[in-house]
């Protein structure tokens, strides 16, 4: 995977250069865009080296990488992606928490005025389980954030019809069915079906 620049700063199990490029939003947002591409994530700032995708794409059969929904067209579009198209197949997955009809009855059966306020019911906790698994505090500042990423939710699932698979998990990065091997539920049915897409290209 390549590793990407981020404007947050690190959790206590992370490491600069390993997990991501910490740097400060002025440092991300002057990257030149021939080279990387940069953009907004929630209230934080991203960003990809293509540099150094073109020289993953040129020396692995295999890539795989995790990229927020508002870098990916961008990424996508990008001059080295668009040549590695032409040797390379391409596939993009969206993980997606709920089904369209899951959020439709969760506002229905708790009152919620919009789908937005029901996805963001279902996924605080599972970002505040999540929070305290990474063995992080539960601040102010931290549930501020928190917020942030729930009520973006139903907004980012929004762009899962552009990719070329999509798949549903319930098994958040808190459940205890990633800790098995190979996972159980819905975490190993996860992962069956995307090995199948690996499988299939």
């Amino acid at each position: 995977m390549p590793v990407l620049y981020t404007s947050r700063s690190p959790r206590p199990i992370e490491s600069d250069g390993v997990d991501y490029h910490f740097r400060s939003e002025e440092y991300i947002r002057v990257l030149p865009a021939q080279r990387f591409v940069v953009g907004p994530v929630r209230y934080l700032w991203q960003a990809v080296d293509m540099e150094e995708m073109n020289r993953l794409v040129q020396i692995n059969d295999l890539i795989i990488m995790d990229i927020h929904p508002s870098l990916a067209e961008k990424f996508r579009q990008h001059p080295i992606m668009q040549g590695a198209a032409r040797t390379c197949r391409i596939e993009s997955v969206f993980v997606s928490p709920l089904t369209a009809e899951e959020i439709a009855a969760v506002q229905q059966g708790m009152g919620f005025s919009t789908p937005q306020e029901a996805v963001a019911a279902v996924m605080l906790p599972k970002l505040i389980s999540r929070t305290f698994q990474q063995g992080k505090l539960i601040t102010p500042t931290e549930m501020d954030d928190l917020r942030i990423r729930a009520s973006e939710a139903f907004n980012e699932m929004q762009s899962q019809d552009s990719y070329d698979h999509v798949l549903i998990n319930h098994d958040g990065e808190d459940s205890n069915n990633w800790k098995t091997i190979p996972p159980i539920g819905e975490a190993g049915k996860l992962l069956r079906d995307f090995v199948a897409i690996l499988r299939e290209s």
